[in-house]
């Protein structure tokens, strides 16, 4: 593997004459957990089965991979001309030897069908030149992947770029709201002890209480952490590879830092920023889901 960041959805194909006769191989993947493989295999290729699934695993780390294998000449319902043909002459060969009638297309077709629930072949090794049409679809599945994981990392540096610049703008705010909400709590209790309290309390009580309320809104260290979360999610952007599961706890952390911005900022402008910082989280949680 090396160091590219993937999609997690594509397609590759491949088809070439090989020992088993002409394959037409397809690689579908989709997104998943982890790495699950779903092989449909024409008859010939019976018995690839763990050969074709190392391949597979060898080239994808994470999704859903359907591999499907079809000898090229078969009809749309199934029937593979040239192995119709031989069958029909076989048999007509044989009937004429013992002098009975020739076989029907229907008796060729059940001859084909009893033959295929022959015994199975529970592994064998891959032929070179069935290996390389195998490889060859697994091969234009990662260009395809790698492609659309490169343009899902540029989507998600433009979206990194706004949220950066939302922080900023919380960030700014951040130290008025301190100073605003300082003197509005003063002005407050000045103004309901004026009207409850017979006597003037001492101003350290004041100022304690005061500076009690300055620190439940002071988000200087959520701020912080949002910084260095965006700087960790843009390494592990840059390193690339296996990137899916570690940027979905670094943007789970994002959104928790984010929420709780939110709810220490009694302020309707950081109000509309924070929702527009989670907006942008939900967008890169979605892109970053699609990453191998």
């Amino acid at each position: 593997m090396d160091h590219q960041t993937l999609s997690m959805t594509g397609a590759g194909f491949a088809s070439a004459d090989t020992e088993v006769g002409p394959l037409r191989v397809e690689v579908r993947a989709v997104n998943g957990r982890g790495l699950a493989v779903k092989l449909r295999l024409a008859a010939p290729c019976q018995g690839f089965e763990a050969a074709i699934e190392e391949l597979v695993r060898e080239a994808v780390a994470r999704g859903t991979v359907t591999v499907v294998a079809e000898r090229e000449g078969a009809d749309a319902g199934g029937v593979d001309r040239a192995q119709f043909a031989a069958a029909a002459a076989a048999l007509w060969q044989l009937a004429t030897d013992a002098g009975l009638r020739q076989p029907t297309a229907g008796e060729v077709l059940q001859f084909l069908a009893a033959a295929g629930r022959g015994d199975p072949v529970t592994s064998r090794p891959l032929p070179p030149r069935v290996r390389a049409v195998f490889a060859a679809a697994l091969a234009d599945l990662r260009r395809h992947r790698a492609d659309d994981g490169a343009g899902t990392v540029q989507a998600m540096r433009e979206q990194l770029s706004e949220f950066a610049r939302l922080r900023a703008t919380a960030a700014e705010r951040a130290p008025q709201l301190a100073a605003v909400w300082r003197e509005r709590l003063l002005q407050r209790v000045q103004e309901l002890i004026a009207q409850h309290v017979p006597g003037p309390p001492p101003a350290i009580d004041l100022v304690r209480e005061v500076a009690l309320y300055a620190d439940r809104v002071d988000t200087a260290e959520e701020l912080q952490r949002l910084e260095h979360h965006l700087a960790e999610i843009d390494a592990v952007l840059a390193r690339g590879g296996e990137v899916g599961r570690r940027l979905e706890f670094l943007l789970q952390e994002l959104l928790r830092e984010t929420n709780t911005l939110g709810s220490k900022s009694p302020d309707s402008s950081v109000a509309h920023t924070v929702v527009a910082m989670k907006s942008g989280i939900d967008r890169l949680r979605e892109q970053a889901a699609n990453l191998e």
